[in-house]
């Protein structure tokens, strides 16, 4: 990706796994705007959203069911209980892919966008840009600030219709 190109905001709920946005080591490449996503609500210090297996996929192209989990922001007990949702239920959540600062959990988030214009502002120092990235990859982790979670049923069958309706969308065969 261009260092300099600064992404567009993803106005619509982009299908996206956990695997995609823990997996994702270069914070440039990491999705900008809203998502759905569908994982299994773990709740224990943290909420946070578990990996589910996907089933159709070979075993060796999808990793055990909780071995990766996204940290839940916005998602609190009382709006989790009025959405009917709670502790290893599976669940799509939608909201906005963000960086939360796991050393000062109070700070302010980040976006794509915001690593993009920090980089910009370092201008063409290609050094202080990688010492950048690599201290984010140190303070910062991959989040989602959730706005609507729904329970659901059929996981297995809903993950796999979504991965096919996206490989026809991208033209895979």
């Amino acid at each position: 990706m261009n260092e300099d190109h600064i992404p567009e905001y993803c106005h619509y709920f982009k299908t996206l796994l956990v695997e995609e946005l823990v997996l994702e080591s270069d914070y440039r490449n990491l999705h900008y705007g809203q998502c759905s996503i569908v994982g299994r609500l773990r709740v224990a210090e943290h909420f946070r959203l578990e990996n589910v297996r996907v089933r159709n996929l070979p075993e060796d192209c999808s990793l055990p069911e909780g071995a990766l989990s996204l940290l839940l922001l916005g998602l609190t007990y009382d709006k989790a209980t009025e959405q009917r949702v709670s502790n290893g239920c599976y669940c799509i959540l939608r909201g906005e892919v963000v960086l939360c600062n796991v050393l000062r959990p109070n700070s302010p988030t980040l976006t794509t966008r915001g690593i993009h214009e920090q980089l910009a502002s370092l201008g063409h120092d290609s050094l202080a840009r990688q010492r950048h990235l690599s201290d984010l990859n140190l303070t910062h982790k991959p989040a989602i600030d959730v706005w609507f979670a729904q329970k659901i049923d059929s996981t297995d069958e809903l993950l796999s219709h979504r991965l096919q309706i996206r490989r026809l969308i991208n033209g895979d065969k």
